[in-house]
């Protein structure tokens, strides 16, 4: 499958509202490939990028996708995620939940993939805030996991998620589109770095959490069969 190709030039659309939140409505098979959208801005965000690209910002999108229990995002690293985390960042559950059916590849096969995607399109040196972010990786993901005979709802990534970035510096000459984006490149590697090490911190504290609940369920469960005994 051929990766969607990189913009060099920011394009028309975005400036749009935020999707309704609608409840996800389709049970999740184990092996379902689901993605999930996330509005991530803040009042200050959406302010701030609304003043630096003379351009109205309402929401930031940010795109999950997971297989069974497992889930991946991509912020200059293609990274395991935990969806209640991403949650809390994003202030709320997603925006929208979109099944897309039982994925034929296996854990194994997926993890090929993902490192043959982190090594080529979406390393460190191909992440760029505006053109190649974390909605790009999901979205591109999202099409190689699901089924073949899965029906993608091309235009409401396309239109409503994928142009909130793409869209950006518009209102910019190309040669200031070019500055912004190089100074935007070494600010997001600081910025990225701090997100990527908060991420594997609340990674790190939610899978403690989750071990420990399930050995105190463990002990509780086994000590209530010995009273019964």
């Amino acid at each position: 499958m051929a990766v969607r190709p990189k913009l060099t030039t920011a394009r028309a659309g975005g400036s749009g509202a935020p999707p309704a939140r609608e409840a996800p409505t389709a049970v999740v098979g184990d092996r379902d490939v689901v993605v999930r959208v996330y509005d991530i801005s803040t009042p200050v965000l959406a302010q701030t990028l609304s003043l630096i690209c003379s351009k109205q910002v309402q929401w930031f999108p940010k795109l999950t996708v997971s297989v069974g229990d497992r889930t991946w995002s991509y912020d200059g690293e293609v990274e395991r995620t935990i969806n209640e985390i991403v949650e809390n960042a994003a202030g709320g559950p997603p925006l929208r939940v979109f099944n897309l059916g039982a994925s034929m590849r296996s854990d194994a096969q997926i993890d090929t993939l993902l490192s043959d995607m982190g090594h080529a399109d979406y390393n460190p040196e191909e992440y760029d805030f505006f053109f190649r972010n974390c909605n790009h990786f999901c979205y591109d993901l999202a099409q190689r996991l699901a089924p073949e005979d899965c029906a993608v709802d091309e235009a409401f990534f396309e239109e409503v998620v994928l142009a909130e970035s793409e869209s950006l510096l518009v209102n910019m000459p190309s040669v200031q589109q070019a500055l912004t984006r190089t100074v935007t490149r070494q600010v997001q590697k600081v910025i990225i770095k701090a997100w990527r090490k908060e991420w594997k911190r609340a990674l790190a504290e939610y899978e403690s959490e989750a071990v420990g609940g399930s050995a105190s369920g463990s002990a509780a469960s086994s000590s209530k069969q010995q009273q019964q005994q």
